[in-house]
This record gives C-alpha cells, sequence and structure tokens, in this order.
C-alpha cells in the first residue's frame, strides 16, 4: 500500500483520472486495458503521459487491483470496488495534511527490486518495508520539470533505450538533462546506438567518469538520479541494467529536502570533471 500513498503524494490529481477511467470501463475491458485506456486528461485538462500512466497502474497493482502479466494489466473489479472507501480516505487525508501545513520538509523511503523467484512469504515481508525500486526510479524522472540527471556506472541497452525514451520526452518539454555514466572504455554498439538519439541536443549531455587504469583508475560507483537541483532524489545500489531493476535484489532510498539538495550538488560536482561522450 505505501506504493499507493506515495504516488498519491506526489500526484493526487493522477490516481483520480485513472481510477475514475477503471471504473467506467465496459466488462469487455477488464483483459486489455493497454487499448481501453488512450488519451486520458486530469481534471484540470492536463494530459496523462504514458510513463504517468505506468505509475498509476504500478500503484494500483499495489492494492491488487491490478494484476501484470508481462505487459499486459487486468483489472480486478471487485477489488476496485472493496478499496473505493479507503482510496477516498487516503486522498482526504493528504489533501488535510497539505492544507493544514503538515508535509515532509524532508523525507526518506526505502524501495527494493526483487529476484522472481523468491518465495511469497519472503516477498510479502520485504514489500510491507518497502516501494518497488523500478517504478520509484521512474516516478523521480518523470517529476523533473527543469532538470534531471541519471548517474550509473554500468547499463545495459534494454535500460539505457528505456531511459533515452522518458529523457526524450522531458527534452521535449525543455527539460535539462545529464547522463553520467562509465561510457569511454569499450561502450557496447547497443548501447551508444540509443545514446546517440538523444545525445544531439542542446539540452542533453552524456557524460563519462572513468580515468586511468588498475589501482590510478578514477571513477564512481554510485547510482543516483536527481530531477529538478534535488527537488527528488534517488541513491542506491541498482545500476542502469535489466538484470538490477528486474531480476537481482537492490536497495535504494528515495529522498526530499536538504539531502536531496545536498545530493543533486555532489552529482554537479561529478558531471563538472567528467568529460562529454564522442559520438562522431
Amino acid at each position: 500500500m505505501s506504493t499507493y500513498v506515495l504516488t498519491v503524494k506526489a500526484r493526487p490529481w493522477l490516481l483520480t483520472a485513472v481510477e475514475e477511467a477503471l471504473s467506467g470501463l465496459p466488462p469487455s475491458a477488464n483483459n486489455d486495458l493497454s487499448k481501453s485506456i488512450r488519451n486520458l486528461r486530469a481534471q484540470n485538462g492536463r494530459p496523462i503521459t504514458d510513463d504517468e500512466l505506468l505509475l498509476a497502474y504500478s500503484a494500483l497493482c499495489d492494492l491488487k487491483i491490478l494484476e501484470k502479466e508481462g505487459s499486459r494489466y487486468t483489472l480486478n473489479r471487485d477489488r476496485l470496488s472493496a478499496t473505493t472507501q479507503w482510496r477516498l480516505g487516503v486522498q482526504a487525508a493528504i489533501n488535510v495534511l497539505k492544507e493544514n501545513g503538515v508535509d515532509e520538509k524532508e523525507s526518506l523511503s526505502l524501495c527494493v527490486s526483487l529476484p522472481p523467484a523468491l518465495s511469497p512469504a519472503v516477498e510479502h515481508v520485504i514489500r510491507e518495508s518497502s516501494t518497488d525500486l523500478r517504478s520509484s526510479l521512474l516516478d523521480v524522472v518523470a517529476s523533473a520539470k527543469q532538470s534531471l540527471i541519471i548517474a550509473s556506472p554500468f547499463w545495459d541497452a534494454g535500460t539505457t533505450a528505456e531511459m533515452v525514451t522518458l529523457a526524450g520526452k522531458k527534452l521535449a518539454y525543455g527539460v535539462h538533462v545529464s547522463i553520467l555514466g562509465r561510457f569511454s572504455r569499450d561502450l557496447p554498439a547497443n548501447v551508444r546506438s540509443q545514446l546517440v538519439k538523444i545525445s544531439h541536443s542542446p539540452n542533453c549531455a552524456v557524460m563519462s567518469w572513468i580515468e586511468g587504469v588498475g589501482f590510478d583508475t578514477e571513477t564512481f560507483h554510485f547510482k543516483a538520479i536527481s530531477a529538478d537541483r534535488g527537488q527528488r532524489a534517488y541513491l542506491g545500489s541498482a545500476n542502469m541494467t535489466v538484470s538490477s531493476l528486474r531480476s537481482r535484489m537492490e536497495l535504494g532510498v528515495i529522498l526530499s529536502g536538504n539531502t536531496a539538495l545536498q545530493l543533486d550538488r555532489i552529482l554537479r560536482v561529478v558531471l563538472a570533471i567528467a568529460k562529454p561522450v564522442s559520438f562522431a
């Protein structure tokens, strides 16, 4: 339930629109949500993007309202109905806290990715204390309105393609995007072919930091994301690879407040000493 609550806090308008759309679907649409919900708008008329819809789906999976099978989402109408009052209560409570100025100035939430073969009991215990790591990363990326930094030593083609797609959407809206990796040595062709898609944008910087060899190597090992100069941030163990985000146990934290601001400052110092990647 923590993923749902965090999504309501970050985007109170998002789940309201998606839940209303789900309630209005005909029975025949239960097993094909990818085609059933299109061109959604929030109450203020703002279009809901595909990545925001993905965040909403993840939050509703947290409540078992949706079930994910591969790339398909199926709707549990009984669960949607049974949780109506609880969901309205969560939204009302968060609104009251915000109206009375009770909001987190500094917050930290734990997120985790898990191997798919874990027993249901083990997974349940871990999920009770954390949110899904991949969904949490996407949420930080989606929140960026002015600037976005994504830093990871290692990238693979699948995750690079996903992040390039999200970054491309942000660049289209004028967001400044910086991507940092260990890209200087033997950059795989399938990773390079993805990064080059956004590298020519004047608001995009693809950077690498790895100098020297052996014990004299200077580089980085942290994995971090910062949106809007530290308004929200992520710091954790997961590389930008499919194995880290989908099939291994990795831990991270989502930050806001002063700690997120400090992390953003550190990331910008590292970017200042990193070198641009040449795609010529």
